[in-house]
């Protein structure tokens, strides 16, 4: 559903208020603009406010209770700014793998590459844990060639430090010194966005090409309805469809600290059982028939199975990066 200028600026003024009124409370996951749910389907001919919430709570005893117990702070309306309110139940997490003994051996996609793409595993060198590595991007100042992944999958603390050792494949997939590949560089995470790069030291090559899905050919922006398609470290090659109509913003809290996470547009799963699962965070969400990049993976959701997407063009920004791409 096309929104002429007039109800555009009405749903950004509500959206606003939205964010405003009930990102820290905490039952709340997550909040956007898009179609709304009625007994399990996507109405494409409506459009509201998605406040998505952790537990439905009815009202009454019920939602008393919740109150009473901190587990929400107070019943969420109907309309904001005359906007209809919409309430999916969804409890988003990052997208990282981490403790639990090692990765998959078998898995191609947690081994050692040579040369690198984008879609297999990476991580610090600090933590036991492993992503997915997104992309190969270029300063735009110096022209140095560097990985771009999430700030959670390269950095990971809030103490990391310019220099940290980058390891392919992660360590939690085995990834040991030797397997050092890049040093951590900087973050957009200042600019409300889960998005680090780090410089490549020469040890192996780093090639514009996505694990079974090819090369990237271009950067494009998100829109409602787009099929979507990632090539992650955990599920491999998955297919999504995007249904946020307005960029939304998620509360992630990460080693005790809660910072919102803005651009984010959720997407849903199209076809097979996975839209994603914990290691996928850092994989590139790619218009399918394009192939352009227009999101960076970095949370989601098993039940009911939803992921979510960074707008990729704000990250390049913030991070002062472009994107590799050709044929």
């Amino acid at each position: 559903m096309d929104l002429d200028q007039k109800t555009l600026e009405r749903a950004q003024l509500a959206m606003q208020t939205a964010v405003r009124d009930w990102i820290y409370d905490p039952n709340v996951t997550f909040i956007d603009f898009g179609w709304p749910e009625h007994g399990g389907a996507l109405y494409e001919n409506e459009l509201s406010i998605r406040i998505h919430v952790a537990e439905k709570l009815s009202a009454g005893p019920q939602l008393e209770t919740a109150i009473e117990q901190g587990i929400t702070h107070r019943a969420i309306p109907d309309e904001i700014g005359g906007i209809r309110v919409d309430r999916p139940q969804a409890d988003f997490r990052v997208r990282q793998w981490s403790g639990g003994g090692w990765g998959r051996p078998t898995n191609p996609r947690s081994q050692r590459s040579s040369p690198m793409r984008g879609g297999i595993s990476v991580s610090n060198a600090y933590q036991n844990t492993y992503g997915t590595l997104g992309g190969l991007v270029k300063d735009r100042d110096t022209g140095r060639e560097m990985i771009l992944s999430n700030w959670h999958v390269l950095a990971g603390d809030w103490g990391a430090l310019s220099g940290w050792p980058i390891r392919q494949p992660g360590r939690l997939d085995r990834g040991s010194h030797a397997d050092t590949v890049a040093t951590l560089t900087r973050d957009a995470m200042s600019s409300g966005l889960d998005a680090a790069v780090a410089e490549l030291n020469g040890s192996r090559q780093l090639i514009n090409d996505q694990y079974e899905l090819g090369s990237v050919r271009g950067v494009g922006r998100s829109q409602q309805g787009m099929n979507v398609i990632k090539s992650g470290r955990q599920t491999g090659v998955t297919f999504g469809r995007l249904t946020t109509g307005l960029p939304g913003t998620y509360p992630m809290r990460y080693f005790g600290v809660t910072r919102l996470i803005h651009n984010v547009t959720r997407v849903d799963l199209r076809r097979g059982i996975q839209v994603s699962d914990g290691g996928d965070s850092g994989s590139l969400w790619l218009e399918e028939e394009s192939r352009d990049a227009i999101g960076l993976h970095f949370a989601g959701s098993n039940f009911p199975e939803y992921a979510l997407a960074i707008d990729l063009q704000p990250i390049l920004d913030a991070l002062n990066v472009d994107l590799v791409f050709g044929t």
